[in-house]
């Protein structure tokens, strides 16, 4: 394989859930990463040299989201068994958990100043939640099946969701209404994604392709169809120039959102691919799969971009502050954001060790203590009402498990031949059959490229087709 100081790879390999990764968070500040799984348990792990991970057996039932706090000090997490719990980790895996829904949970996520959390859930509806004292805020409810996410923008005023009714909504916080309703003509979305712009967002699709949409107008900017099977979760890059995608045909893909093509495909899990997430500098990405194995990468793709100075985004500030004029209620001012993305450097810290506690009996002063760190950790006012409980049980540490892993193959799509039909295609074809300058390996790797590239070209045409048809019967 033909390999550049720009291809992402492989940093650490963890291997301790006993089932499906469902979702992956980066820690804010630190080398971590919090991990849930269909086994019931989430995991935090650590991928700085120490390499350490904590495993809590923390619901009745599989769980399907977990999402750090911007403090980074507490943890969320969904589950199958109907309820939400918010983790303080560092206290003896303590807990505040709470029924949320009438239906498995499918996701979860903390407010851009912690304060709040967002839930979507089979019951078909989307909901609000004040942190703090567990308290129920408002529904959403306009879906008519399964709503498999939902996501807070980045000021925290605004909620996407997509649905198995093959709708994608967003939503107004302040009035509760659904301002916009984007719809899928096939397949439903199974995940959705706001640009960190705040004015576009993406959509995993479960006929294997990504869509993105500008949320001003509700039109298609860009479609991708890049996989053979279900996408299970995209995930923008900090920088909003980058895609990462994870599908059920095992690969992951990595979009050039500025040049409207693929660039990598990842091959290293065996089986579906059900987890990815970016660090919040873009410096890592971390991939979980049906394989039990949570990988980490260091992105490096993001660095020929710097070097060759293309445009800084895909979404310039002026078109941020034409949404703002779209919706007159809103404010969507940058600078009024909480959840910008940081961008500083991960320190190393020490790892703090989980003690296993097996009683069930509640305990005053422990609930008061508990009480107060939530308090304390989310930066938060407000008293937290009901009692506290802890986990039943809990293991750690488990440490990095060497070899077991599958074969790591990355093809580089941004560098191959031919860049361009007009200029390169001469030069492809006269070193193709030059084989000598090639090893046998290195011929297997070019030929594959070309496969992949020539398959997205036809993929491409037959997207083009169907929208120019669906616009003839339109007119």
């Amino acid at each position: 394989m033909l390999g550049t100081n720009y291809d992402p790879v492989v940093e650490r390999h963890f291997r301790g859930h006993k089932k499906s990764i469902t979702n992956i968070s980066f820690h804010p500040d630190e080398p971590k990463v919090a991990t849930s799984s269909l086994d019931h348990t989430f995991m935090v792990c650590s991928f700085a040299q120490s390499m350490r991970a904590n495993r809590f057996i923390a619901h009745k039932d599989a769980i399907y989201d977990v999402a750090y706090a911007p403090s980074g000090e507490v943890v969320a997490t969904a589950s199958k068994d109907r309820t939400v719990r918010i983790w303080v980790p560092t206290i003896r895996a303590e807990s505040l958990d709470f029924r949320a829904h009438s239906g498995t949970v499918r996701s979860v996520q903390f407010s851009p100043t912690g304060r709040k959390l967002v839930t979507a859930s089979d019951d078909k509806i989307v909901k609000l939640w004040m942190v703090c004292r567990r308290r129920f805020l408002s529904s959403f409810i306009g879906h008519t099946n399964w709503v498999h996410c939902a996501r807070f923008s980045p000021d925290g005023k605004l909620i996407i969701s997509c649905s198995d009714d093959k709708t994608i909504r967003l939503w107004e916080l302040a009035s509760g209404q659904c301002v916009k309703v984007i719809n899928e003509l096939k397949d439903p979305a199974l995940d959705v994604e706001f640009h960190p712009s705040g004015v576009a967002i993406g959509s995993a699709n479960a006929g294997g392709s990504i869509k993105i949409y500008d949320l001003r107008t509700g039109s298609l900017n860009q479609h991708y169809a890049a996989h053979s099977a279900a996408v299970n979760k995209v995930k923008f890059h900090p920088n909003g120039d980058f895609m990462l995608t994870a599908s059920e045909d095992s690969t992951m893909k990595i979009l050039d959102l500025l040049e409207g093509r693929p660039i990598y495909t990842l091959k290293a899990h065996k089986g579906g691919v059900s987890a990815i997430g970016f660090s919040p500098n873009g410096e890592f990405f971390a991939s979980g799969g049906h394989d039990q194995q949570l990988l980490i990468w260091k992105s490096n793709f993001d660095k020929q971009q710097n070097e060759e100075k293309k445009p800084k985004s895909l979404y310039s500030s002026e078109e941020k502050f034409d949404l703002e004029s779209e919706f007159s209620s809103l404010s969507l001012d940058k600078k009024d954001s909480a959840s910008t993305s940081r961008q500083n450097e991960y320190q190393e810290k020490d790892n703090v060790n989980v003690e296993t506690d097996e009683t069930d009996e509640d305990d005053d002063d422990d609930d008061d203590q508990i009480a107060e760190k939530l308090e304390y950790l989310t930066d938060l006012g407000d008293v937290i009402m009901g009692s506290a409980h802890r986990s039943r049980s809990c293991y750690g540490p488990i440490t990095e498990i060497p070899g077991d892993i599958c074969p790591v193959k990355i093809i580089n799509m941004r560098n191959s031949w031919p860049q361009s039909i007009d200029d390169d295609l001469e030069q492809f074809n006269k070193k193709i059959h030059d084989s000598t300058n090639f090893s046998s390996s290195q011929m297997d790797s070019i030929l594959e490229i070309f496969r992949e590239q020539i398959k997205y070209v036809h993929e491409s045409l037959d997207i083009l087709e169907q929208r120019l048809t669906s616009l003839e019967s339109e007119g």
